[in-house]
């Protein structure tokens, strides 16, 4: 079944009195519970594409479904979505456990169910023992880790990320790939994960859509690509050795 469904899409920002074509004639599916990569250059149209998967494109023609329903009709204020931007956006004056469980709060949910839930979700991202601290107290990782967490708090159906370890150490992004692919296994959300970063796509992803210019130029599995692909990001991947593989494998 199709989660997310992009039809002849055009996606536009405006410029003074003019209109600016961001994304042209997109057209593709993501499968429920796929691990979908969209990477591209800057400027390429992927956290645009991103964004209007939310709701969030302010200006756009063709037609895009999520979970079934026009784009126009989605209420992100319901728990199914869930969106990790690359700005970590913590509550400075929150505790760890009040970050992670403040769309609960928003919710009205029960404090036994908010301590459950807070208790299961610090327990998967690694911060059981930091629940007391606030954002100024962690390491940049350790808040991109609460910002995860805070996403996943409402068990959502769909999780979007945005370079979610753009200012992750280089050291630490290897722990934070595995964490991402054990939510995808524990919860089986539909993710769409946005990246530049090629060897990121290809370790994560089930499949990559490659964006150049506005345009989808190639999607396939990893290894598909790894034998077909023709773009120019690809094909620079292929020149470089495969330094690490897949984290699942």
């Amino acid at each position: 079944m199709s989660a997310i469904v992009f039809r002849n899409f055009n996606c536009y920002y405006k410029n003074k009195k003019q209109y600016i074509k961001v994304l042209s004639n997109i057209n593709f599916e993501v499968t429920e519970g796929e691990f979908l990569v969209v990477i591209g250059e800057s400027g390429s149209g992927k956290s645009t594409l991103l964004k209007a998967c939310l709701g969030l494109a302010d200006y756009f023609d063709g037609e895009l479904f999520v979970d079934g329903e026009p784009i126009e009709s989605i209420d992100l204020k319901s728990g199914k979505f869930a969106y990790v931007r690359q700005d970590i956006a913590l509550y400075p004056n929150f505790t760890v456990y009040e970050n992670i469980a403040f769309p609960l709060r928003i919710m009205k949910t029960s404090q036994a169910e908010v301590d459950r839930r807070v208790k299961e979700i610090a327990d998967i991202i690694g911060m059981s023992l930091f629940l007391t601290r606030k954002p100024r107290q962690l390491s940049g990782g350790q808040q991109q880790r609460v910002a995860i967490g805070r996403a996943l708090i409402k068990n959502p159906t769909f999780i979007f990320f945005d370079e979610p370890f753009s200012n992750v150490d280089p050291t630490l992004r290897a722990g934070f790939r595995k964490l991402i692919k054990d939510i995808h296994k524990q919860y089986n959300s539909t993710i769409v994960f946005v990246t530049h970063d090629i060897d990121e796509a290809f370790s994560l992803a089930e499949r990559i859509v490659v964006l150049e210019e506005g345009c989808i130029t190639e999607i396939g599995a990893p290894k598909e690509l790894r034998v077909n692909g023709k773009s120019d990001l690809i094909r620079t991947y292929l020149r470089k050795p495969l330094i690490e593989q897949r984290v699942d494998e």
